[in-house]
């Protein structure tokens, strides 16, 4: 293993060189992303892709609208998935369509890549072009009908590339903050997006054969118009007080946050709150569930007991290298996330 990183470092080209993924929290999009190649458990190259757990994912954050869309293959299951949130109806919008194994194929790079998913009557597509500065979303979905173009502006924006290590395997994610411009149409209603925050979320990783992490996660424009957002997760990487991706943004800038636990009261009740936590104080953040989004299911050797509900955020951050950030009911989302797969 290598020395903890002091801060961000330049991305490598390749997430994996020598069979070995290269670890740390960099400045921007690596390469390739090609953790296929590391060496996992001693396994030949078919059943390590049979254990790697891809998706991409895009939260759009607007005045009125949460928006989640999400492609994830986690080999033995695919999941296309579209969630709104209309926070000036109160009605929340889902469509989640299965797919049986090897029916996506999760590009392995955002520099000049696709991911998508496509029928008869759903699109869902990520045209990642870092490398010119942007990410396009297209949605096409008949029930709920939902029809969107949005690009995600990243020429500005300050984002995050981690390698993490797990007991056996590791993680890489990627994160960050985008300003939104473009259009989406839901039953009918034109909703314009320009002025939009999105966050980003490219994941892979060979996790254990019982997934678990938790993650909150919002991005406000406030009335100063600064963008602000942040990141937060505990999962299952070794020593997370050195091995996390905890961040916070600030307009085009980026801070480092430290290790966090959570603690939940109240589960299952109106009143459930999740607490989030440092051990220097840094972080103190309380989420308040609104809106419930969980996935059961048991089906063999799969068993999904996922909770994704959309809520509240209020508390305070102190990013290393950013100036405080006070969270005031900021809307956003958050996972208890456990799978057997």
């Amino acid at each position: 293993m290598s020395a903890a990183p002091a801060g961000f470092t330049a991305p490598p080209a390749h997430l994996v060189d020598d069979h070995r993924p290269n670890l740390g929290r960099f400045s921007g999009p690596l390469g390739r992303t090609n953790l296929i190649d590391a060496h996992y458990r001693g396994l030949p190259r078919p059943l390590r892709w049979l254990r790697l757990k891809e998706w991409q994912a895009v939260q759009v954050v607007t005045p009125r609208l949460f928006i989640n869309v999400a492609l994830f293959d986690v080999k033995l299951l695919g999941l296309v998935q579209v969630k709104i949130y209309d926070r000036e109806r109160g009605v929340k919008h889902l469509f989640e369509h299965k797919l049986r194994p090897g029916r996506l194929r999760l590009d392995d790079q955002l520099l000049d890549g696709r991911n998508r998913y496509h029928d008869g009557t759903t699109t869902v597509e990520f045209t990642n072009r870092l490398a010119r500065g942007a990410i396009d979303v297209a949605l096409t979905v008949a029930n709920p009908r939902i029809a969107g173009r949005f690009t995600l502006d990243a020429a500005q924006a300050a984002t995050q590339a981690v390698s993490l290590p797990f007991a056996h395997g590791s993680m890489y994610s990627h994160k960050g903050m985008f300003a939104v411009t473009g259009e989406l149409e839901l039953d009918g209603e034109r909703h314009d997006l320009d002025g939009a925050l999105a966050l980003l979320d490219d994941h892979k990783g060979y996790y254990p054969y019982v997934m678990r992490w938790d993650w909150v996660t919002s991005a406000h424009r406030g009335p100063d118009g600064v963008a602000r957002g942040f990141n937060l997760t505990h999962n299952q990487c070794v020593d997370p007080e050195v091995w996390n991706e905890n961040c916070a943004w600030v307009d085009g800038a980026i801070g480092r946050l430290p290790a966090v636990e959570f603690a939940r009261t109240a589960v299952g009740t109106a009143d459930e709150q999740w607490r989030i936590r440092d051990r220097q104080g840094l972080v103190d953040l309380r989420f308040t569930p609104t809106v419930p989004g969980d996935l059961a299911m048991n089906v063999g050797l799969l068993e999904s007991r996922y909770r994704g509900p959309f809520g509240t955020c209020h508390g305070h951050l102190a990013p290393l290298g950013l100036p405080p950030i006070a969270v005031d009911a900021w809307f956003g989302m958050g996972e208890q996330f456990w799978l057997r797969c």
